[in-house]
């Protein structure tokens, strides 16, 4: 069964390269003889027949264009991930993102959104406010952009709290014309949030690796619920590197560790996979090549 990979970064390392940069990694795993290149010929090899590079700043942005114009099908997404707020210089950033998204590659705007899930007690509330309101400018100006782009909009939401979600909601309200597809990558928040995300016109939601933890009992009563109710608007992700699915949990997530995580839907939450993956298609106006 083919796979569509709706979320998975070739253009960071170890992927990219094989460079540990982040990740603590031992001197003598396989993982640092191999490039992006690797990584996508396993993916084939287990099925994935097309992936989605996100964007997450100017740099990685760059890359995945990079990356997706070498490859039929491999696409690019760019955009400025909301935890680089205080990295840079909001005009200027946007600019950057805009001259990106005119390349051919490029299917989305991605990955944009809100992300308190950081803050700590040592952030004083004045700086907590001021970081959350710039979040919200940048995530205004990108959603503009996929708008003025007509591209796919990928959202990443993430809170301890539930103030983020209902915050994107509000601004999708208000900013969103719902024309387009909106992608909410890496589900994840109240059941009232993601009901009321259901009711958005053109909306899919991404389900990754988390999905098969032991504890993922929420994810996977939510993966239930939008296969019943909406199984139209359902994609699989890995987000690779990260959230490699079990068995392989805790270890960098690869790309073709997709089809683990494609088989425990299928053979767990009795997911339909050919559906899944025409699903992914329309996400992103594409047609089946072959």
């Amino acid at each position: 069964m083919p796979i569509f990979d709706t979320h998975c970064h070739y253009n960071l390392e170890p992927l990219y390269s094989g460079q540990t940069l982040y990740f603590k990694i031992a001197n003598d795993d396989p993982i640092l003889q191999k490039n992006w290149r690797d990584h996508w010929l396993e993916a084939q090899k287990s099925d994935v027949k097309k992936t989605l590079i996100p964007g997450a700043g100017s740099s990685s942005s760059q890359l995945a264009v990079k990356i997706a114009s070498q490859e039929e099908n491999l696409y690019a997404s760019v955009a400025i991930h909301p935890l680089r707020v205080k990295k840079i210089e909001l005009e200027s950033a946007i600019n950057k993102i805009e001259s990106l998204s005119q390349d051919k590659s490029v299917i989305a705007i991605c990955e944009t959104g809100l992300d308190y899930f950081h803050f700590t007690q040592k952030d004083s509330l004045d700086e907590i406010e001021k970081i959350k309101k710039a979040q919200q400018e940048l995530f205004i100006k990108q959603i503009q952009l996929a708008v003025k782009k007509e591209l796919t909009l990928i959202i990443h939401a993430r809170d301890k709290e539930e103030e983020a979600y209902y915050s994107i909601l509000e601004i999708l309200d208000k900013h969103w014309p719902a024309k387009q597809n909106v992608i909410f990558h890496c589900l994840s928040g109240p059941l009232t949030y993601v009901k009321k995300a259901i009711t958005i016109k053109n909306s899919y939601f991404g389900f990754d690796g988390n999905l098969t933890f032991k504890n993922a009992d929420y994810l996977r009563d939510l993966f239930q619920f939008i296969q019943k109710e909406f199984p139209k608007k359902i994609l699989l992700e890995t987000d690779a590197p990260y959230l490699a699915p079990n068995p392989y949990r805790g270890q960098i997530c690869r790309p073709a560790m997709i089809a683990d995580l494609a088989s425990f839907a299928k053979d767990n939450l009795q997911a339909n996979l050919e559906q899944i993956y025409h699903n992914s298609l329309l996400a992103f106006n594409l047609k089946d090549n072959g």
